[in-house]
């Protein structure tokens, strides 16, 4: 064996077993999290529910009528729509919906692009959040469907345990082509890490299409601000509230009822940059988050240099394909766990593909997110 074989395998030996810890410890945690039965809201909770808008205006008006067939009553629910500077019919949309249905009305707020920035998500929900008068927030986007029972839900879990933000489900709907499949199989998989860091009270991602949180609580944290990263409406949040009240104070809504669907990117172009947008924010992560995220890319990372390697020695590829042997074991649980979840056994067919796709894709994202340049909504964003 030579020294350079030596070295490799110790690297990825190394690689291998932090990766195993982390998901191990995850995917235990996405188990032991209890599906949360929805129960009969009474305490009268005001909620807010926030959407920014960018040029929506094919997605917004079917958002809003999810939210106004709502069962949770139309009198402790707002719904303030966002539009960051349009230049379609998106304020149009919402106007007339609203007219259509003054039991629930619907606001219009438009934010204005006094100069160049990149959290304009961000400021856009401040405002919002600034002329809201809902005890809890919950957060979704244009592009997303939602069930009736969605609001329900939510407060049903914020009544019983009062965390100080729920982290709910996400997946993506209406796939019509291979490239849209592999994206819903490799984004359950994020949700159900999520979950199960959440469980392990360890939490270390959310998603904006579904979270919800005290209008106190996001106050008394400091919100957005000082956040110059376009994406990280989410998690920034998340770990200010983890670090203000504990992790305990947030939870994970493990609840069919809680879903919000969206659809995959249709294009590569667009894939990349909604993956470098969320990858650019990775540089200043606290140490904790910078760990896993460092174990996985080098697992990734490591495990195809060792096919890529191959010709340098047979040592290379065995060390390299055992490597893939035993990631592709590793992730089945929680593939398994999350698909009955949302009832997608059929997207598991997909996993062969995304063993071998998905290490290429998490390298070059990862790198192109160091960079932080990306179109987001007809923008240019530098982070």
């Amino acid at each position: 064996m030579t020294d350079a074989l030596l070295i490799y395998i110790i690297l990825l030996a190394a690689a291998t077993l932090g990766y195993l810890y982390f998901l191990i410890s995850y995917t235990a945690g996405w188990y032991l999290t209890r599906e949360i039965r929805r129960s009969e809201t009474s305490s009268g909770i005001k909620v807010s529910v926030i959407i920014p808008a960018r040029n929506e205006e094919k997605n917004i008006g079917k958002i809003l009528q999810d939210l106004i067939a709502q069962d949770y009553p139309s009198h402790l629910t707002e719904v303030i729509v966002v539009d960051d500077n349009s230049s379609d019919l998106t304020a149009s949309v919402v106007k007339e919906v609203s007219r259509e249905h003054q039991d629930m009305p619907v606001r219009l707020l438009r934010v204005t692009e006094e100069k160049p920035d990149s959290a304009y998500k961000k400021k856009a929900i401040t405002y919002a959040i600034g002329k809201s008068s809902g005890e809890l927030i919950v957060t979704t986007d244009a592009d997303c469907r939602l069930g009736e029972k969605w609001l329900s839900a939510i407060v049903a879990l914020f009544e019983a345990k009062r965390p100080k933000m729920i982290v709910g489900p996400v997946t993506f709907h209406q796939e019509s082509s291979f490239f849209e499949k592999m994206q819903t199989l490799e984004f359950l998989s994020l949700i159900a890490i999520t979950a199960g860091a959440i469980r392990i009270g360890k939490p270390i991602m959310c998603n904006g299409a579904n979270l919800a949180y005290e209008k106190k609580a996001f106050n008394e944290s400091g919100g957005f601000n000082s956040d110059r990263f376009s994406s990280g409406d989410d998690v920034f949040l998340l770990l200010k509230i983890r670090k203000l009240f504990g992790s305990k104070s947030v939870m994970f809504l493990k609840n069919r009822d809680a879903i919000v669907w969206t659809e995959a990117k249709k294009t590569v172009s667009d894939f990349k940059n909604q993956r470098v947008r969320w990858a650019s924010k990775n540089k200043v992560y606290d140490a904790k988050i910078l760990v896993v995220s460092f174990t996985v890319y080098m697992m990734n990372l490591l495990s195809l240099s060792g096919l890529l390697l191959g010709f340098a020695g047979t040592g290379f590829l065995l060390a390299g394909a055992l490597a893939f042997i035993v990631k592709f074991f590793a992730d089945l649980p929680i593939l398994l766990g999350i698909g009955r979840f949302v009832r997608r056994a059929d997207i598991f067919i997909y996993s062969i593909p995304l063993l071998i796709i998905y290490p290429v894709y998490i390298i070059l994202i990862g790198a192109l997110g160091i960079l932080g340049r990306y179109s987001w909504k007809d923008r240019k964003i530098k982070n």
